[in-house]
């Protein structure tokens, strides 16, 4: 069976075709609250910071050194000998040394009293004073009981050297001395560390690289 053209519906062939759906419209964001940092920008700022932080690295660390104590040691260690031959004489013979006696305990406890007094000077000295060298800032804390805490940048740092005496010397042990352009810590002294001229020549090197804008490579101490 044919169908011509004229065999369609009028009414049919004029209906119009169905229109389409329109678009929805576009999502607006949610309002942030006032103050808020956009995502992107806190993740860039997070970054910013870890980066800041990571670029600045501890080279040397150190404490008063107990080499300080060697000659102090050694002249009470002597002393101790001697009072211990003493009280072997004054309480290991037979004969009467009554006299004696009483002078070994007494000599005794002169020599306890300083065993703890030198006992405390290194307890104050060797956990007293704590040193720190990154390749940015050079940070002194001092005090046992009430500690304080100071830094010098190295791009201040104006100049470096040590101070030593003859037995120091043969030690090599030394203070270091550190001054810079700051007006309110304008000198630091390292005092009491092992080998001060490496330790002057490493603080020199990475001041003069931080002003400079050079970077070093770190090798931890």
């Amino acid at each position: 069976i044919q169908f011509s053209p004229t065999d369609v519906d009028p009414a049919v062939a004029a209906a119009p075709a169905e229109a389409a759906p329109a678009p929805a419209p576009p999502e607006r964001p949610s309002p942030q609250p006032i103050g808020a940092v956009p995502p992107a920008e806190s993740q860039q700022a997070e970054h910013g910071q870890v980066t800041a932080a990571e670029q600045e690295q501890v080279i040397w660390e150190a404490r008063y050194s107990m080499r300080n104590f060697i000659g102090r040691l050694t002249g009470l260690a002597l002393l101790t000998l001697g009072w211990i031959a003493l009280a072997i004489y004054a309480w290991g013979d037979t004969h009467e040394t009554s006299g004696l006696g009483l002078v070994t305990i007494l000599l005794g406890g002169v020599l306890g009293i300083l065993w703890l007094m030198l006992l405390y000077r290194i307890i104050l000295a060797r956990y007293g004073h704590f040193y720190r060298l990154t390749n940015r800032r050079l940070l002194v804390t001092t005090g046992l009981f009430r500690r304080r805490s100071d830094q010098m940048e190295l791009i201040r740092v104006d100049d470096v050297f040590t101070r030593q005496s003859l037995a120091q010397r043969f030690l090599s042990v030394g203070t270091v001395v550190v001054t810079s352009k700051e007006p309110q810590h304008p000198v630091m002294y390292l005092t009491g560390v092992d080998d001060p001229k490496d330790v002057m020549d490493l603080v020199w090197r990475h001041a003069r690289a931080e002003r400079d804008g050079e970077t070093v490579q770190v090798n931890r101490v």
